[in-house]
């Protein structure tokens, strides 16, 4: 397969060649270029509150440690023994150090070998640390990457931090996180999530409660100035005024890094995304009332957040093969918040039911493209989003 004439031949405006979703050689080279490059949701700041704790996870079936160190900072390592490379962490912990299991080597927590029983003499221990793995802790939120530049998230934390703190991330703990295992390629799952065009005929619950779905899931000729407007009078005269976000919703499309947020009305009088409306737990962080807006941050295209008055949520999706993808979603409430101010099955309502049938929908369409019969279709006038990204996927991936 020659990848470079594959993509050449792709048409501007369509969906992706069957290969692309189902090929085993594409997925390893995706897994070890771009896909490694990209920033990915990894965990919550509240995992590793103490120095010394530490989480295991797996990213593009790498193994990496992320641990706070007795300086404050999370550091990420890969769980890889510079003895002989056996696996040091099996699952979360706490530890003063982190010692092999097979022969007793011992790391710092930032990474650099304590010790190591019987080495020879006149070894250079100091270039036998673990190796590192981009990890940054921005706001509360940990992201990791396996190529990524550290140096790109820079604009990235002074622009999304501010509006993170004024949600109380930093400060938050988990309240629920739920897996979605998908069998489909981890194309077919962002591109759906990024489309409201099978919202109406598949997502009942969320367009019962998310009024941008009339603007974003219909061809209107007046939908798009409709949801202007609404946007513009809650902005002016429901929204919170000390939001960092405000009136200010950005986005921006950078040769490294392309992030933005928004701010804007769940609509229909919710104060927040619940099926009633009702808060589901206490106001979070520095926000003084309910003002029924969600404010959306993301680092594209893997890293989406959604912060509400009462809770926030945190999108994780983690591709794991050619034709399986992990989504994790994380439920986040005031790290003060105890039951019964704290409705779980409330909190996570929405977007449980949603990703249940996201997954049921991605799961239909992979199973028709490893038909022969697929060929790729044209994408709607809603489907803008899944354009753009599949335009700028192709793009990277041939240079």
């Amino acid at each position: 397969m020659n990848l470079q004439e594959l993509i050449a031949r792709q048409r501007p405006g369509w969906s992706l060649e069957q290969p692309f979703y189902t090929s085993a050689e594409i997925y390893d080279l995706e897994r070890k270029t771009w896909l490694a490059r990209q920033w990915y949701v990894l965990g919550h700041s509240s995992e590793v509150r103490e120095s010394g704790s530490f989480i295991v996870r797996d990213l593009l079936g790498e193994s990496l440690i992320i641990v706070r160190g007795n300086d404050g900072t999370v550091r990420g390592f890969f769980n890889v023994c510079r003895h002989r490379g056996s696996r040091i962490c099996d699952a979360d912990g706490k530890a003063a150090s982190l010692m092999c299991p097979y022969h007793a080597w011992t790391y710092r927590l930032d990474g650099t070998l304590r010790s190591a029983p019987a080495l020879p003499e006149g070894i250079d221990t100091s270039q036998l640390g673990l190796r590192p793995a981009p990890v940054k802790e921005i706001g509360g939120v940990i992201l990791g990457s396996l190529q990524g530049e550290l140096e790109s998230l820079e604009p990235v934390r002074q622009a999304l931090e501010p509006a993170l703190i004024y949600h109380g991330v930093p400060n938050a703990r988990i309240a629920a996180r739920r897996h979605y295992p998908t069998r489909g390629n981890w194309k077919l799952v962002m591109e759906n999530f990024m489309e409201c065009y099978h919202c109406f005929p598949a997502h009942p619950e969320y367009c019962s409660v998310m009024r941008h779905v009339d603007a974003l899931g219909r061809v209107s000729s007046d939908g798009a100035a409709r949801w202007q407007q609404t946007l513009e009078e809650w902005l002016r005269n429901q929204a919170n005024p000390d939001s960092p976000i405000g009136n200010q919703q950005f986005n921006f499309t950078a040769p490294v890094q392309s992030y933005g947020a928004t701010r804007a009305p769940i609509g229909g009088g919710c104060k927040t995304q619940t099926k009633d409306g009702e808060p589901a737990a206490p106001l979070m962080g520095e926000q003084s009332r309910f003002d029924g807006g969600v404010s959306t941050l993301r680092i594209d295209p893997f890293v989406y957040i959604a912060a509400l008055n009462d809770y926030v949520r945190l999108f994780q999706f983690l591709p794991t093969g050619p034709e399986t993808t992990d989504v994790v979603l994380t439920w986040l409430v005031d790290g003060e918040a105890r039951e019964p101010d704290v409705d779980i099955e409330k909190l996570v309502w929405l977007w449980d039911v949603t990703t249940v049938q996201d997954k049921a929908l991605i799961e239909r369409n992979a199973a028709g493209i490893r038909s022969t019969a697929y060929s790729p279709g044209p994408y709607s006038t809603l489907e803008s989003m899944p354009a753009q990204f599949v335009g700028r996927y192709l793009r990277e991936l041939a240079l």
